[in-house]
């Protein structure tokens, strides 16, 4: 009975997308395509498996006719672990080094237990399901360097959070599958309207290590595949930021963040279409003319692949052509304070796991006074997982 294969399936990893994307029964693809259970050195050893992806860039970026940064950057260095306790207990890590260990954070620390074929238990450090690119941003399974402006700017990606919740999956027909996330977690803090002197900046309001005001806050993603080429979904993120009481004084009132996000994935053909679309709604002070309390953002992306075996030495190898474009609103009651930008991208992938790409990026930043920076970049990286 299909009933009786669901634990395995929730479970069964693929070594990349386009093994997934082939899958004809729903029950044999991933969670989420590329998230902390879908990895490619997952089931190549025995009880405990580790592996990770690691990513160089070159960067030269001008503005105004100025070099503002012509570097090399050892971006990150990442180690996955995976575990599988018992038929019904797993654990799953990530641990991130940034800019040569400067940074390192626990990116993702899960234990998952299955209570029923269609509700998975989970609990630790875990990645937000807002929206699907914040659960799946490796940087070996996208096809350009930098990530979308909505996702680094607006939700904070890589955002995790320490929570516990429920996810699993329901299967409406031979073909179709419905994925649900729902967790309550420590949400943002007081940074989210203090952290930053730009103004309201929901990335500086992450890493809530403990709960700031003893409320937690709730996230969670509905999405829908009609089939192994498509999925739509649907994420929230609610709850309050700021601490308004102090040792039982109060000293604010209860102030509350919420972001909503929708996004897509579709493949036809040689040809792949992804997007997000994120709005926020942020309670901040009235008396502060710098702070918003209304952002948004989005970004859509076209792909198609081309020129499989062109290189002989190389018969696996592959030519991806990739168009981005972007923009994040960090205050949609004024027509400043804003960033546009347009990526272009050509990338080799020598095997599946491994990329080399290469990126033509143009910004337009808009100040609160509406005044326009125009700025230009050449990217080349390269990104392996192993």
């Amino acid at each position: 009975m299909k009933s009786q294969r669901i634990p395995a399936a929730l479970f069964t990893l693929t070594l990349t997308l386009a093994s997934a994307l082939s899958a004809q029964d729903p029950a044999d693809r991933p969670f989420v395509s590329g998230g902390i259970t879908d990895k490619p050195f997952i089931g190549k050893a025995g009880r405990t498996a580790v592996g990770g992806y690691t990513e160089t860039h070159f960067r030269w970026e001008r503005e105004a006719g100025i070099t503002e940064e012509l570097t090399f950057d050892m971006k990150r260095f990442n180690l996955f672990v995976y575990a599988p306790i018992s038929d019904r207990l797993r654990v799953a890590a990530e641990i991130e080094f940034e800019e040569k260990g400067e940074e390192i954070v626990l990116e993702a620390a899960l234990v998952d237990f299955e209570v029923h074929p269609a509700a998975t238990f989970r609990a630790g450090i875990l990645l937000a399901p807002l929206g699907r690119f914040n659960i799946a941003h490796d940087s070996p399974a996208n096809d350009l360097t930098d990530r979308p402006l909505v996702n680094t700017e607006l939700i904070g990606t890589a955002l995790s959070e320490a929570g516990m919740g429920l996810y699993g999956a329901l299967f409406p027909s031979a073909d179709s599958r419905v994925t649900y996330e729902i967790y309550a977690v420590n949400g943002f803090h007081d940074g989210v309207a203090l952290g930053d002197a730009a103004g309201t900046r929901i990335p500086a309001g992450k890493d809530n290590v403990e709960d700031n005001n003893n409320r937690p806050a709730f996230t969670g993603r509905l999405a829908f595949s009609p089939g192994p080429v498509g999925e739509f979904g649907l994420s929230l993120h609610t709850g309050p930021y700021n601490t308004w009481e102090i040792d039982g004084l109060t000293v604010d009132k209860q102030r509350d963040l919420t972001l909503f996000v929708i996004d897509g994935d579709v493949s036809w053909r040689r040809f792949q279409f992804l997007g997000e679309f994120a709005s926020a709604s942020i309670d901040v002070p009235a008396a502060s003319s710098l702070l918003a309390d209304g952002q948004s953002g989005f970004y859509l992306q076209g792909n198609t692949d081309f020129g499989k075996g062109w290189l002989t030495t190389l018969p696996d190898s592959e030519f991806t052509a990739v168009a981005r474009w972007g923009r994040v609103d960090f205050d949609t009651d004024i027509d400043g304070d804003s960033q546009d930008r347009l990526t272009l991208g050509v990338n080799l992938r020598p095997v599946s796991d491994a990329v080399f790409k290469i990126d033509y990026q143009r910004n337009w930043v808009r100040d609160r006074f509406d005044n326009e920076t125009e700025s230009a970049a050449l990217l080349f990286s390269v990104a392996t997982y192993f």
